[in-house]
């Protein structure tokens, strides 16, 4: 008799769901890594419900862009780009933990996830929000793939204690 464990279960299908975020990406121009960083933010969130964390995810990583964006075009208007940059990094810094207090924008390290990656996109806004939404949707997919091998494991452990 083959039995499957939760876990090896659970790695099948997530690489399955990885190799599909990876081949849509190379066919649609959206780079691999900036769904990977939505991705890892919606595993970082503090939501039971996967919907909830999916939008709650999207939502801190295109604040983060948005912050990014912001001092991008802050220091493109002053002529001392560095000085410009490392000012508005460190106000938005202020911002970004200062409205941690609100409950949308609670989750610091999601936000910071969106500012890194528009940045590394040199303020590509477009570029890191759709690949923000395609990492929300990914980690629900993961999510979705998570549920689904508990409870076909233990479906398949119920029917085997049943048969004994």
């Amino acid at each position: 008799m083959v039995f499957i464990t939760e876990l090896v279960l659970l790695s099948i299908l997530s690489g399955l769901i990885c190799f599909v975020w990876g081949c849509i990406s190379f066919f649609t121009g959206i780079f691999t890594w900036v769904g990977f960083s939505g991705c890892t933010s919606f595993f970082i969130m503090n939501e039971k419900d996967p919907l909830k964390r999916a939008m709650k995810s999207f939502v801190s990583n295109v604040n983060g862009s948005f912050y990014a964006f912001s001092s991008i075009y802050l220091s493109s208007i002053f002529d001392i780009d560095f000085v410009t940059v490392f000012l508005t990094t460190g106000f938005i810094t202020i911002f970004i933990i200062y409205q941690s207090k609100t409950e949308l924008f609670s989750c610091v390290p999601a936000c910071f996830i969106g500012c890194f990656v528009t940045f590394g996109l040199n303020g590509d806004i477009k570029m890191a929000i759709t690949g923000f939404f395609c990492g929300a949707v990914l980690g629900y997919a993961l999510e979705m793939a998570g549920i689904f091998s508990k409870n076909f494991v233990n479906k398949k452990k119920q029917n085997i204690d049943k048969a004994a």
